[in-house]
């Protein structure tokens, strides 16, 4: 790619207060469950994504009604999204009206259900949709295409479930009989995604639905059927392995219409708690962001690096932790990162490479080849984007070795595989354009589409702080 000449100057510290988007996991959660409960609805949020959006275009066309008001940059990227009949709010809440019509209650599409990029959407779809009486087809984008299904047809095929295959596009044919079965399933991996797509379809199953993890992978579905008025068990079992039970009596005909506030996105968030960090000078106030003890493992990590934070006002919104997060510039360390802190901080690997990048000495994040199948193979791009920018590293079979503060002069770095930027990742570009500005080389974002799928105001962000 030839050597880059651009001069680095010292980045401009970051410094402020942002709104962030509502979480992404609770949102396509509040979208889909509220769509199978009784009554009405109220989802309550800040900036929506187009995967949030994807997740309401489908259920809109299972036959859910959906009406409320969006800001004007929500309304815009919900028109874009094949998205009318909402109203402009007044200000920059988004307010998302559901109507339910109960487990029974939807209908056949009559075309295919364009999953967009969310891979959420998708597999979740799989379980809801298995125990219905109709067809559904599922699609999705180049990147969804790509990514493996098995981890959920597999599982739900034991329960009677049928598949067209394993990939997107994918049919869903529903049961084999009247209903779905119970099961008992460990599950090779700790997947939130496979869990909640377990657990819907048993709503729709007789029997027990009993599913095992490693570890406790994030709990939104559990708490959110719970405040339904869904009964769930959970716990350690005697190997070690954390549960969740499901039982045959705990289900019911109806379950109950919530009123959903959104806490920030955890993972949004994660970008500023990296920048705030590794930029000198900058003082960060982040608000109202979801502190679900499930999700908040790169937060850990951080601290354990030496950063920086003050968490205040914690409370409880919905049923789920939040604080108020003020994140000041620090003095990183490298760390080892085990596959344990990798459950919880799944997302937030790519930016956590970027602190690494900053930090004195040696960071090695092992246990993660769950990357290399999201929207890309995020251990590889991962490694192409801090080779792009000079900063040491070894790609291992499922992890990184990153050698910190130990890079190239920007302006002498010959860039030999900038394929990081267009992948149609969005944790990718975002990783990616954290490290170019905190190398001093100005806000570049790359892959903009692809960020508008999780955070469309990340670079409005980025604008306000500097």
């Amino acid at each position: 790619m030839g050597t880059d000449v651009r001069k680095a100057v010292a980045p401009t510290p970051l410094r402020g207060e942002i709104s962030l988007p509502g979480d992404k996991s609770i949102s396509h959660r509040a979208i889909l469950f509220s769509s199978f409960a009784r009554g009405k609805a109220r989802v309550l949020t800040s900036v929506l994504g187009r995967d949030n959006f994807a997740s309401l275009r489908i259920m809109r066309q299972l036959g859910t009604k959906a009406s409320g008001a969006l800001s004007q940059k929500m309304l815009s990227l919900a028109s874009e999204e094949g998205l009318d009949g909402f109203s402009l709010s007044g200000d920059d809440t988004c307010e998302i009206v559901i109507e339910g019509m109960g487990l029974q209650g939807f209908s056949s599409a009559g075309s295919a259900l364009d999953c967009g990029n969310s891979g959420t959407t998708a597999r979740l779809l799989c379980g809801l949709l298995s125990g219905q009486q109709f067809e559904s087809q599922l699609i999705g984008d180049h990147s969804l295409q790509s990514r493996p299904f098995k981890r959920v047809t597999e599982p739900l095929g034991h329960m009677g479930a049928r598949f067209s295959g394993d990939r997107l596009p994918l049919t869903i044919f529903g049961p084999e009989g009247a209903k779905l079965k119970g099961i008992a399933y460990d599950s090779p991996r700790a997947s939130a995604q496979v869990k909640s797509a377990l657990l819907l379809a048993g709503l729709q199953a007789d029997g027990d639905v009993r599913v095992s993890e490693s570890h406790c992978s994030r709990d939104h579905t559990e708490r959110m059927l719970s405040a339904m008025g869904c009964h769930l068990e959970s716990g350690l079992r005697a190997d070690g392995r954390w549960e969740v039970l499901l039982p045959d009596s705990g289900k019911r005909d109806h379950y109950d219409a919530l009123d959903i506030v959104v806490p920030s996105d955890f993972s949004a968030a994660a970008f500023f708690l990296v920048a705030g960090s590794i930029v000198p000078g900058s003082e960060i106030m982040m608000r109202n962001v979801g502190f679900n003890k499930t999700r908040i493992g790169l937060f850990s990590i951080l601290e354990g690096m030496g950063a920086s934070f003050t968490c205040e006002n914690a409370r409880s919104v919905g049923g789920e932790e939040v604080v108020d997060i003020l994140v000041r510039s620090a003095s990183l360390r490298g760390v080892s990162v085990s596959a344990e802190d990798v459950v919880l901080a799944i997302d937030e690997i790519p930016i956590l490479a970027i602190a690494a990048a900053f930090a004195e000495g040696e960071t090695l994040i092992s246990g993660a080849s769950e990357l290399r199948v999201k929207e890309s193979d995020r251990l590889t791009m991962t490694a192409n984007i801090l080779q792009y920018f000079g900063v040491p590293v070894e790609e291992l079979p499922d992890g990184l070795r990153i050698q910190g503060q130990s890079f190239e002069a920007p302006g002498t770095i010959e860039r030999v595989d900038d394929s990081w930027k267009s992948t149609g990742d969005h944790r990718i570009a975002m990783s990616g354009a954290v490290l170019g500005f905190a190398q001093g080389l100005g806000f570049e974002l790359h892959d903009k589409e692809a960020v508008e799928t999780s955070f469309p105001t990340f670079a409005d962000c980025f604008q306000l702080l500097t």
